[in-house]
């Protein structure tokens, strides 16, 4: 109360002889400012609002009319405050609440993760990141260096926020080389393969072309002769080149479903928030329809509230058989395309061959394989067998 009189208030006087009455205001310590004469038998001035009784006293005792207006400055605020306490008190508690939302995840994204999309969503549930949770509790560096653990395949993650958002994405590229071993070592196949050629560098050949190779076996062993017919160990170093074979299927049905639309729609909406709806959407009035969905938020980035609105389309489903020349031209262009998928870049294949057959269930399924010439040479650790004997040298091109 002793801060609310110290504000300021703006008062009228009416009454004959106006100046007798700001003398008498002044004598009796009445500050006033702002005064302005409207008339001769009118002013108007703003006084602190503990003056106001010892006014209103004067203004009696002298006859003259005393009018006052409302508050000034932080005091009309005040007023405005007071007569719209529930507007006010409305307005705090909506922004402790997007304060408090503000400080959740509500919602998980995985952006370009390909085919490992719906893993990548399921590794971070067992990791614990499952909307909502309060971000306090998401430490994406550790998400993204368990991902980049479990997903070697993908060059690296990236893990931020938009708004209450997580953002997960995947980058895929060229993995970075493996780092040069110290030390005396072997040259092993990364891969099933047929061997095409080998250039050695250091150490000593033990495969020849058309050789057959499995994965781990070594090409190039870390070992040479010396002068005396001894042997030391080194670091082997040359280039290794290889057949190898990838095979794509594809499975399509000979059956194709056509839908026709009949031009009749129903338009629904709700309000959602991660925990419910508002109301809920009216069950439909059609035996098949489509569903065409579009969310707009409401509540921006921080307030998980949007706009939820379903077109429905009434439509038939029925059935056909497709053309079996097409079908198998597609089903062969799809095999070739999803082996295509599966040359690491900088690789191409020298040759593509495939095949298709009916199989049960009304499908027609297409084989492609495809031969492609990779160096396979990886190195390894020393395994510490003796070298090869002179003869097989006579392999080693120079």
């Amino acid at each position: 109360m002793r801060r609310a009189r110290l504000w300021q208030i703006s008062v009228t006087v009416e009454g004959l002889n106006i100046g007798r009455f700001l003398r008498q205001a002044g004598e009796a310590g009445v500050r006033m400012t702002g005064l302005r004469r409207v008339t001769p038998k009118k002013v108007t001035a703003l006084l602190r609002e503990d003056q106001l009784p010892a006014l209103q006293e004067l203004a009696l005792r002298g006859g003259w009319t005393l009018t006052t207006g409302n508050r000034q400055g932080a005091g009309r605020g005040a007023d405005w405050l007071q007569r719209r306490w529930i507007l006010v008190t409305a307005a705090l508690c909506a922004g402790i609440a997007l304060l408090a939302a503000s400080r959740v995840m509500w919602r998980v994204e995985v952006v370009d993760g390909g085919a490992y999309t719906a893993d990548i969503s399921a590794a971070l549930t067992e990791m614990g990141v499952k909307a909502p949770m309060l971000r306090s509790r998401v430490h994406v560096g550790e998400i993204r260096d368990a991902l980049e653990w479990r997903y070697p395949r993908i060059a690296w993650f990236e893990a931020g926020w938009r708004g209450t958002t997580l953002v997960v994405r995947a980058v895929e590229g060229v993995l970075p080389r493996q780092e040069t071993m110290e030390g005396p070592c072997d040259i092993v196949a990364s891969r099933d393969a047929v061997i095409q050629s080998i250039v050695t560098r250091a150490g000593t050949p033990v495969v020849k072309p058309g050789d057959i190779v499995r994965r781990g076996d070594v090409l190039i062993k870390g070992e040479e002769r010396t002068s005396d017919d001894g042997v030391k160990p080194v670091a082997a170093r040359g280039s290794v080149t290889a057949r190898v074979w990838e095979a794509a299927v594809i499975s399509m049905s000979a059956v194709e479903m056509i839908t026709a639309y009949s031009g009749q729609e129903q338009r629904v909406f709700t309000v959602r928030t991660p925990f419910f709806d508002l109301w809920g959407l009216p069950d439909c009035d059609y035996a098949q329809y489509d569903t065409a969905v579009s969310i707009m938020p409401l509540g921006g980035i921080f307030l998980p509230v949007v706009l939820h609105r379903e077109t429905r389309m009434e439509a038939e489903v029925a059935s056909s058989n497709r053309d079996m020349k097409e079908l198998q031209e597609e089903a062969a262009a799809a095999a070739r395309r999803k082996l295509q998928e599966k040359a690491a870049p900088g690789e191409s294949f020298i040759d593509i061959w495939g095949n298709c057959s009916m199989i049960e269930d009304e499908k027609v399924r297409a084989y492609a394989i495809g031969e492609k010439l990779v160096e396979i040479g990886l190195r390894g650790p020393a395994s510490g067998m003796a070298a090869p004997a002179a003869e097989d040298v006579l392999y080693q091109p120079r």
